[in-house]
C-alpha cells in the first residue's frame, strides 16, 4: 500500500478544517441554486461580481480591521495577532464560521435586492464569491505550510504574504492578487522587523 505524499497530507488537513467545509457547501447549494432556477446572458457577470467583491473585502478586512483599526472588531483583531505572532499553526489560519455564515447571508440578500429580486443572479454572485474564497483560503494556507507552488505566479503570491508577515506587517496585504495593494500604494515593503535576520522564517521556508 502507497503511503500518502506529503502534498495529499497537507489537502488532508486543509479540508479538513470546518471553513473550508462550510464553504463547499455554500459553493455546491449556490451552484445547485443556479442551475435549478435556469438563467441568462448575465449570469457570468454576476459570477464575477463575486470574486471581485471578495477582492475588494479581503483587502479592506485585512487592512483596516484586522491591522489598522482594531477597535472594529476586537475579537476578529485579536485573533489576527495570535496568527501573526504564530504565523504557520493551523489553529490561526481560518477564521470562525460564524463569521462567513453573516458574510454569505449578507452578500446572498444584498445580491437579491440589487438584482431586483433574482433568485438566480443571486445565486451566481453567492457561487463565485463562494468559489474565489475557497481559493482564496487555499493561496493562504500554502502560504504557511511547506507546500511550493507550481507556478511562478503562485511563489511569487506566496512570497508577497510572507514578506507582509516577517517584513512589514502595513504592506501587502493582498493574498490572491496585487491589484489593491498597487492601488492603494501599500505593495512596497518599507522596513525591516528586527526580527527577521535571515532570508528564512521561523520554519525555514524561503523567502525568496
Amino acid at each position: 500500500m502507497r503511503s500518502e505524499t506529503p502534498l495529499m497530507q497537507y489537502v488532508k488537513e486543509f479540508m479538513g478544517q470546518r471553513l473550508i467545509l462550510f464553504l463547499f457547501s455554500v459553493y455546491f447549494f449556490s451552484c445547485c441554486g443556479v442551475i435549478a432556477t435556469f438563467g441568462s446572458i448575465r449570469t457570468a457577470v454576476a459570477m464575477c461580481v463575486g470574486p471581485v467583491f471578495v477582492i475588494f473585502i479581503e483587502y479592506m478586512v485585512h487592512r483596516y480591521i484586522l491591522h489598522e483599526f482594531p477597535r472594529i472588531a476586537p475579537f476578529a483583531y485579536k485573533g489576527h495577532v495570535a496568527h501573526h505572532q504564530s504565523p504557520n499553526d493551523v489553529k490561526y489560519l481560518f477564521g470562525p464560521v460564524s463569521f462567513d455564515m453573516c458574510a454569505y447571508l449578507v452578500i446572498f440578500g444584498a445580491a437579491f435586492i440589487v438584482t431586483g429580486y433574482d433568485w438566480h443572479l443571486s445565486f451566481a454572485v453567492v457561487f463565485g464569491a463562494s468559489g474565489f474564497q475557497i481559493y482564496y483560503q487555499w493561496k493562504h494556507y500554502i502560504s504557511h505550510r511547506p507546500i511550493k507552488p507550481l507556478t511562478p505566479w503562485g511563489k511569487w503570491m506566496k512570497k508577497r504574504h510572507l514578506l507582509h508577515h516577517h517584513l512589514d506587517e502595513k504592506a501587502l496585504y493582498s493574498v490572491t492578487n496585487p491589484v489593491l495593494d498597487i492601488v492603494m500604494r501599500t505593495n512596497r515593503p518599507k522596513a525591516f522587523k528586527s526580527r527577521l535576520s535571515t532570508s528564512h522564517n521561523d520554519k525555514g521556508i524561503p523567502l525568496s
